[in-house]
């Protein structure tokens, strides 16, 4: 392997004296990094101390680690990407329409699932033990698979509904 293509320590490019992202990382770095890293936000906002004012966020931000521009679609089911708009706008939590109406379809079915299951455990008479055993499995089964499908409402919008004029 030739000299160019070994991961270096970090030591064989200059490195500027002062700045917020100029810390040298320890361990082998590729020679286009330059031995440095990019820190957090957090990172940075605490180097500046618990003086530093607002108007220093804009700067943090602009020289922090950056987030990706991708996340994955909300729908457990889909493997696919989202990208975060370029202008304005708000961003995609779904692919595509149709992922986005069968995420709401499955999140509806397990919910209604739920009520169902959880009323035949409450029924008089109460069911027998097989049955009982059997039916929390599946309550617990359905609660387990709603917790990949979250309430999307703004919260607004949940607490009204629980409201009633």
């Amino acid at each position: 392997m030739g000299d160019a293509s070994k991961p270096t320590q970090g030591t064989d490019q200059p490195q500027p004296d002062s700045g917020l992202t100029t810390r040298a990382t320890p361990g082998p770095r590729s020679r286009s990094s330059g031995g440095r890293m990019r820190p957090t936000l957090s990172v940075l906002r605490a180097r500046r101390g618990p003086d530093s004012g607002p108007d220093t966020v804009v700067d943090d931000l602009k020289a922090c680690l950056q987030p990706k521009l991708t996340a994955s679609c909300m729908n457990p089911d889909c493997s696919k990407k989202c990208k975060w708009p370029v202008g304005r706008g708000r961003p995609p939590l779904f692919h595509d329409r149709l992922c986005h109406e069968k995420y709401h379809l499955i999140r509806r079915r397990l919910v209604a699932e739920i009520a169902d299951i959880d009323g035949a455990l409450k029924r008089d008479p109460r069911p027998s033990g097989e049955e009982r055993i059997y039916l929390e499995n599946q309550l617990a089964r359905r609660r387990w698979l709603l917790q990949r499908y979250p309430d999307l409402a703004p919260a607004a919008r949940n607490e009204d509904a629980g409201q009633e004029d």
